[in-house]
């Protein structure tokens, strides 16, 4: 019996969940945009921040569909015996040049929302943002067309 309800409890923990629950980005993105609007205290400030942030995450995608064009194209190739080295170097030196500029891209976003917003704004808007958002889920739905 008491194994029956120990069996009892952990489906009920699993059928309700344990895990956090996955929101709806579109809600998400709302949330945290109320956030910033009511963290920086100056709004031309959380203006600049959400203008820097909407290009953050287009860079995010345009990162992404790069990777994913990239594994497209060494799979395409990769099919072909004849394929010669230097075409593969190629590939991959596109595809490293593109992924370093976009990174520094998005290093200057980054300083740019940082210069947006005071250090006790930026906690505040960080601990959201780890809290809530799973890049995987955000970006590579968008990304791929997928929901």
């Amino acid at each position: 019996m008491k194994n029956l309800l120990i069996l009892f409890i952990i489906f009920i923990l699993g059928a309700t969940g344990c895990a956090k629950e996955v929101l709806d980005p579109a809600q998400l993105r709302a949330d945290e945009t109320t956030l910033i609007k009511t963290t920086v205290t100056d709004p031309a400030r959380a203006a600049r921040f959400l203008d820097l942030l909407d290009r953050r995450d287009q860079l995010i995608e345009k990162s992404t569909s790069l990777l994913q064009q990239y594994r497209q194209d060494l799979k395409t190739h990769n099919a072909n015996y004849d394929v010669s080295r230097e075409v593969i170097i190629g590939i991959v030196g596109i595809y490293n040049r593109e992924r370093v500029q976009n990174q520094l891209r998005f290093i200057e976003l980054l300083a740019g929302m940082k210069a947006a917003t005071t250090a006790a704004e930026w906690k505040v808007i960080a601990e959201f943002q780890l809290d809530n958002f799973n890049h995987r889920q955000l970006v590579y739905g968008r990304a791929t067309g997928a929901s």
